[in-house]
């Protein structure tokens, strides 16, 4: 674990989180407010499965081109 944590806009995944986070937060307050109150968690869930199906995709992707490229030289 030589790499660091980036905590800013050039990194993909800080930009997929706030990209995802922000309209969930704003569709689950309306729910919150406005809805009945039983199906308030269904956007957190649904945010965290996008989430980190995405990140498990670019991570495996991200792995095999260095992988790729470290064969290469």
């Amino acid at each position: 674990m030589n790499q660091r944590f980036e905590l800013s806009f050039k990194n993909k995944e800080v930009r997929m989180w706030i990209y995802l986070a922000v309209p969930t937060f704003i569709v689950g307050a309306i729910l919150i407010f406005y809805g009945d109150g039983y199906y308030h968690w269904i956007p957190y869930l649904l945010f965290l499965t996008i989430f980190y199906i995405w990140r498990f995709f670019y991570r495996r992707k991200r792995k095999n081109n260095m992988l790729h490229s470290k064969k290469q030289t």
